[in-house]
């Protein structure tokens, strides 16, 4: 099978996808999760005529003296009050923020330009006049009938208020993906369990479990086994037992002795769509289906397992949970310090921190202790990248959110 580009491994994997079905959760459990189908207002917002400001309601004016117009004080609405008030002209009603404006009010006019003496109250012309009438028309912020969440877009804090205020108390999202991991390897040992000699602790299961849940997915299983044809058999017999939407595994991949991963995969009968990329890390890849479910087989360093989750798993999840553009594109960044990728034929894969100088998109090489929110993508014809020059990078979730 011939090694692909990353660009077509990626397309490869989403073409290979399906959404998968809906359910139905309240909303308290949805945010971050995509609707099945767009969702419209059902209810004008506001609903009513709605004062903007503590002061006057008014009706036509009627008498007025050289500088302010007189009205007679008949009523006071507050907020929440469902009574039904009108005014006429000359008339004016005392209201409050949020009150429903009464009947026969063209404007409202705030206390503090407005004098009440004696059951009147005096306003000056001017403030008759002005563009503002301090009223907010029923429907003004958004009419009945608009879609408010749109199918296959991520619902927000802001969406899940708008749905609130339509008397939503849930809505119909796409099913968050059950994913189960496996760390293959005998030398490694899950964090708690005793270490001897020669042994060295597993982090993989912890990034991956991390990685999963912030990408919206469920863990549903995280083991850790030695280099084995039959324990990693039996391992993933007992994980797909559990019926996942996809399969993790990291180690075990290469034309080494003990990289058994791509042989097992096809003793249980697993196709494979790739396994090989042009790329570093990664080159020795694989992406298939087992027994029907989605199967990546990562490599074993955790630095190449969270750069390949971003370009390759998570478009995949996406996928999964109905985002209609999962695959997201590069952008150019100015790179803050030069960067030696070496002699290679294939495209490199570099973690990277993005930060923004005088308006301008850099990026610097992301160091060990660096929270990397974006990735690097070197050109395989270039072996150096100077300082100031441009370069293609991927933002990551978190950060594309942040620009």
């Amino acid at each position: 099978m011939p090694s692909l580009p990353l660009g077509q491994a990626r397309q490869r994997i989403v073409q290979s996808l399906i959404p998968l079905s809906p359910e139905t959760v309240s909303l308290d459990r949805a945010l971050g999760r995509l609707p099945v189908q767009s969702i419209r207002s059902t209810l004008p917002k506001p609903s009513f005529d709605q004062s903007t400001r503590d002061g006057y309601a008014v009706g036509e004016p009627e008498k007025s003296t050289t500088q302010h117009v007189v009205f007679v004080l008949v009523a006071e609405v507050a907020a929440g009050s469902s009574a039904a008030v009108s005014v006429r002209p000359g008339e004016a009603v005392r209201i409050m923020t949020g009150a429903q404006v009464p009947a026969g009010c063209g404007r409202v006019v705030p206390f503090e330009v407005c004098r009440e003496e004696h059951g009147r109250v005096l306003i000056p012309l001017q403030a008759l006049s002005e563009s503002n009438t301090f009223i907010r028309r029923r429907g003004q912020d958004l009419p009945a009938g608009r879609v408010i969440a749109g199918k296959g877009k991520r619902l927000s804090a802001d969406h899940l208020l708008l749905l609130a205020e339509n008397k939503q108390i849930s809505a119909e999202v796409y099913r968050r993906p059950g994913v189960v991991v496996l760390c293959t390897g005998s030398e490694l040992v899950y964090p708690g369990q005793e270490m001897r000699q020669g042994q060295k602790i597993s982090g993989n299961g912890v990034l991956l479990q991390a990685l999963l849940q912030g990408a919206g997915s469920k863990v549903l299983r995280v083991r850790t086994v030695s280099d084995g044809v039959a324990d990693i058999i039996a391992a993933l017999e007992k994980m797909l037992a559990l019926q996942p939407d996809m399969i993790l595994t990291t180690g075990g991949m290469g034309p080494g002795k003990f990289d058994l991963l791509e042989q097992v995969f096809t003793r249980l009968g697993g196709e494979i769509l790739y396994n090989s990329l042009q790329v570093r890390p990664g080159k020795s890849t694989l992406y298939g289906k087992l027994s029907g479910v989605p199967f990546f087989g990562l490599p074993g360093p955790p630095p190449a397992v969270r750069l390949l989750f971003h370009e390759l798993v998570a478009p995949g999840l996406g996928r999964l949970q109905g985002y209609r553009h999962p695959l997201g594109s590069l952008v150019k960044a100015r790179l803050l310090e030069p960067i030696a990728s070496g002699k290679s034929n294939h495209l490199s894969l570099k973690g990277g921190v993005v930060v923004v100088r005088k308006s301008t998109l850099c990026v610097r090489p992301a160091g060990r202790l660096d929270g990397m929110n974006a990735i690097l993508h070197l050109s395989s014809r270039q072996s150096s990248f100077p300082a100031g020059a441009t370069a293609s990078i991927r933002l990551l979730s978190a950060c594309s959110h942040t620009f």
